[in-house]
């Protein structure tokens, strides 16, 4: 378990860079994050207009929850930035989550997740994000994880400011900290121009398409930009 002392935890996120060879960034604190709580799987998700954009992934379960939460639009990812406090999902097997988040619980237990804990990334009064961790079996976290949940939380909006600092002074350097959104981005792009819609709406169309035939969000984009998948607008898409 990850000590509730803030110094211990940016040792260990510190420690996870020097392991990459890399600067410290938001990755490393989904690194720490998953291996110290323990979780298993964890992600950064941050808001682009009045949606969450996946920026950040740790391992297979943490990417395949952040695409349960773009896929389905909600899930305790949304309404923990929502209500701007930690929303803890232990079992979502159970009654109550399926009731409360129906297709993000089907969907992030087809990916095998089983328990998902989202803190909200928060700058000033602004919320601007969330930091998600998940397992693969049911079980909350406790009050040592829960406080350990909450510094990496802090943590993550302080790096992920730096990155941006940084990309700010230096246009030609390259925005890591959007890398795991690029290729769904590229491909709402080229759907928009196949649709002659909005970006927005082309996005709509992405998602949708990925839920009904259970791919996910990461990999009917990599088809839409692998040029394997085009949408028309007098047609169902083409390809897988």
């Amino acid at each position: 378990m990850i000590s509730d002392d803030g110094d211990r935890v940016w040792r260990l996120i510190s420690a996870s860079a020097r392991d990459r060879g890399e600067p410290m960034s938001a990755w490393d604190v989904c690194a720490v994050c998953a291996r110290g709580l323990p979780a298993g799987g964890a992600g950064v998700s941050l808001l682009a207009g009045d949606r969450l954009e996946p920026t950040h992934a740790f391992g297979a379960l943490g990417r395949g929850l952040l695409d349960a939460s773009m896929v389905s639009g909600d899930g305790p990812c949304v309404e923990a930035v929502r209500t701007g406090v930690p929303v803890l999902a232990a079992d979502l097997d159970g009654r109550a989550a399926g009731g409360r988040w129906p297709l993000f619980s089907a969907l992030a237990q087809a990916a095998r997740v089983a328990a998902v804990f989202a803190f909200p990334l928060v700058s000033g009064r602004s919320r601007v994000g969330v930091l998600t961790a998940c397992r693969d079996r049911p079980g909350g976290l406790g009050a040592a994880g829960y406080r350990d949940g909450l510094l990496l939380a802090d943590a993550a909006v302080a790096l992920l400011l730096r990155e941006q600092e940084e990309a700010a002074a230096d246009p030609a350097a390259p925005a890591d900290w959007l890398a795991l959104g690029a290729e769904i981005h590229q491909a709402a792009g080229m759907v928009s121009v196949q649709l002659d819609c909005t970006v927005e709406d082309a996005l709509a169309r992405l998602r949708a398409h990925a839920f009904a035939n259970d791919l996910t969000v990461s990999r009917a984009a990599l088809l839409v930009v692998e040029r394997a998948l085009r949408f028309s607008p007098d047609r169902r898409p083409g390809g897988p």
